[in-house]
């Protein structure tokens, strides 16, 4: 069977991310046969996920070092990736020149010398490694002339490093400058507050390009022939000359885009802009991704910046499984290969992708072990997944995903030790949301001996997930106990949007009820909520308690206020169209679903397979021109229905009473007419008796 590389052959390279073997970090790649073989065999790029990074190669104590003058000093890991890809053939991806992260803090400071302001003692006495995370007092920043100087000396002398050592016709791109966006940071162009700056100001990544640009030029120049290239030829100095990339995050979101474009057109009066002098080829769009998605967000994007620039890298490649059942590698497999469909046909489309590369190479080794995101397990044997990228060019089919047993039950949780075992947080049903610290103690509880604390936080996206996926689809209630010196405290569910489910104000030291009802989305694979805190000043994280939890089921509540729903097409033939309307419905100003047919057969159902086993009641309210309406069950043996009259002119209520035998594989609810006339259907509901 075909490798991934020479399937792709015509359409893009095919690449991966991988580091050195060395003390502690002996489950990397270079260094294991067995994993270099992998990565030879499937792979046609590569890039080194951390060697080549400032922190390992700005050579501040260098006996070179000036006050203007900031060398690159090769990392001793970097240099064995490098010979690995240059005696393999392999083409490098050079990453990262310019980065807020992992860069010395000593390169923006006057000597070299830092000056930290000092962060609470309780912190690190708890955490001690947040000693090295204190930010720089402005008092130790070099001035801008000075920081331009050691930007310019850093990678110039990177590429000098390269064209003099043979690895010029090996790293075929660099990205120059990464993740300079953060809206969260509220700057007015959207530039993350970063030292770099803070220090040189807006333009810090216009001059990173222009620098790196003007020293693959002269560099070209100077050693080409070294390479067996004439000088004079600029078609053969394009050989050693690597395409210059900005690379960032959440690239595909709209305002993060449209803050990203602005970068690269901005102009000052001093300089032109990224774009507008050419001293840009490629954006690289990472693509830290989770197999929920939007994948059509994804494509547009990589659309837009194709119109910009003449190659776009998807250069970090990963899809975080979030469905926690037996079917975690098979919905992660049916989004990648949806998501390389969209990519070929975006291609045939006048799209510009002309690489794309995992951040890594199997789940146990990457940056977000747990979340399972790439194409081999541990010990190298291919996922479902890696089927999917060849299945998305052959169109062979994944399958389908395992029938899975979900307990709709009420749950309570009051975190009381059960037996002399330690209490585990995923026996509950809870982890971690972020970087956070949950523990169980009985120091402050509302209830019984034991609560929740999230004492030490460090971020306001860190808090207490709850596992609510058995209940896909349908309506919950959530009640919970919580204690927190915050302005509130809130439950969202934490998917795109992080829609709110709940939030109450904080009553000083006294434990206060938070509570919300909430429509678990249909069209995912699992679902979490987490408990949060709205602060009364920014920059403070307050501890967070939480007790006496609870999640009782509403039911199935299908009210048609969203564009997306459970509704599904039934009958064969001419089959309905299904549409969301504000024309006609149950409430003034609401929508409804509108089932246009030309034939008797073609209705609309819903899938009610989560109920089998339990006794329920089914309603509807339908409006048509027809004289009859029936609702009744596909897949149920006895076939059980009503049928009533319609009211002219009006919305007539219908209902069904069963039981769902346990017996079932699957039961699916349908509505009809006696006639071919167009209906609508509003707030369809499933409760338990």
């Amino acid at each position: 069977m075909s490798t991934l590389k020479e399937l792709y052959e015509k359409y893009f390279l095919i690449g991966v991310a991988c580091e050195t073997i060395h003390e502690p970090f002996i489950n990397n790649e270079i260094g294991n046969k067995q994993k270099e073989a992998v990565i030879l065999r499937e792979f046609n790029s590569m890039t080194c996920a951390n060697e080549l990074k400032p922190a390992y190669n700005m050579g501040f104590n260098s006996p070179e070092a000036k006050e203007d003058y900031l060398p690159f000093v090769i990392n001793p890991n970097a240099k064995l990736m490098l010979d690995f890809a240059k005696d393999n053939g392999m083409k490098v991806r050079g990453h990262v020149l310019v980065w807020h992260s992992q860069c010395p803090k000593e390169a923006f400071c006057k000597g070299y010398k830092p000056v930290t302001i000092p962060m609470d003692p309780e912190i690190i006495k708890a955490r001690p490694f947040m000693k090295n995370l204190e930010p720089l007092d402005s008092v130790c920043f070099v001035d801008r002339d000075t920081m331009l100087k050691r930007l310019e000396s850093y990678v110039r002398t990177a590429m000098e490093y390269m064209y003099k050592n043979g690895y010029a016709s090996t790293i075929y791109a660099w990205d120059v400058v990464n993740e300079a966006i953060e809206l969260m940071d509220k700057q007015p162009t959207g530039l993350r507050n970063s030292y770099w700056y803070k220090i040189i100001g807006d333009d810090f990544i216009y001059w990173a390009f222009k620098y790196t640009k003007e020293a693959v030029d002269d560099c070209a120049l100077k050693y080409a022939a070294d390479y067996g290239i004439t000088s004079d030829s600029p078609v053969e100095l394009r050989k050693i000359k690597p395409l210059l990339f900005y690379n960032d995050y959440n690239e595909f979101q709209p305002e993060k885009k449209k803050a990203i474009i602005d970068a690269l057109e901005r102009r000052t009066e001093e300089h032109g802009s990224i774009l507008g002098e050419n001293l840009i080829d490629g954006i690289g769009m990472q693509g830290h991704l989770s197999d929920n998605n939007n994948i059509e967000e994804y494509i547009t994007a990589l659309k837009d910046y194709s119109k910009l620039v003449d190659t776009v890298h998807i250069t970090e490649l990963d899809v975080k499984c979030t469905c926690t059942n037996a079917n975690e590698e098979y919905y992660q497999a049916v989004f990648y290969k949806k998501l390389f469909e969209a990519l070929l046909k975006a291609n045939e489309n006048g799209a510009k992708l002309k690489c794309v590369t995992f951040w890594g190479l199997t789940d146990d080794n990457s940056w977000i072990r747990g979340a399972n995101p790439l194409l081999f397990h541990g010990d190298l044997s291919p996922k479902k997944s890696y089927n999917a990228l060849k299945y998305a060019l052959t169109g062979e089919s994944l399958g389908e995903p395992e029938k899975i047993v979900i307990n709709l039950s009420d749950r309570y949780f009051d975190f009381e030790p059960k037996g002399e075992e330690p209490q585990k947080l995923e026996d509950y049903g809870f982890k971690t949301r972020g970087f956070a610290h949950i523990a169980f103690q009985n120091k402050v509880v509302h209830s019984g001996t034991t609560a929740l604390a999230h004492e030490i936080r460090f971020d306001d996206w860190s808090g207490i997930s709850i596992n609510v996926s058995d209940f896909i689809g349908q309506t919950i209630e959530v009640r919970a106990w919580v204690k927190s010196p915050a302005k509130s405290v809130y439950i969202r569910a934490d998917i795109e949007g992080l829609p709110l489910v709940g939030e109450v104000e904080c009553s000083g030291d006294e434990w206060v009820e938070l509570k919300g009802r909430y429509r678990v989305p249909f069209d995912v694979h699992s679902c979490f909520l987490y408990f949060g805190t709205t602060e009364k000043e920014d920059g403070k994280f307050s501890s967070l308690y939480v007790d006496d939890v609870s999640i009782k089921l509403i039911g199935l509540i299908e009210n048609f206020e969203e564009p997306r729903n459970i509704a599904a097409v039934r009958g064969v033939g001419h089959l309905p169209m299904l549409t969301v309307t504000d024309s006609t419905s149950l409430e003034p100003g609401g929508h409804s679903l509108q089932v246009t047919r030309s034939e008797k057969e073609a209705t609309v159902k819903f899938n009610v397979s989560a109920y089998i086993g339990k006794k329920v009641t089914i309603t509807s309210i339908v409006k048509t021109d027809d004289a009859f309406i029936t609702m009744g069950f596909d897949g149920v043996p006895d076939g059980k229905l009503i049928t009533k009259p319609a009211l002219k002119d009006d919305w007539t209520y219908v209902s069904i009473y069963t039981e769902l035998s346990s017996e079932l594989k699957s039961a699916e609810i349908y509505l009809e007419t006696d006639g071919n006339a167009d209906f609508y259907v509003d707030n369809f509901m499933v409760s338990i008796d």
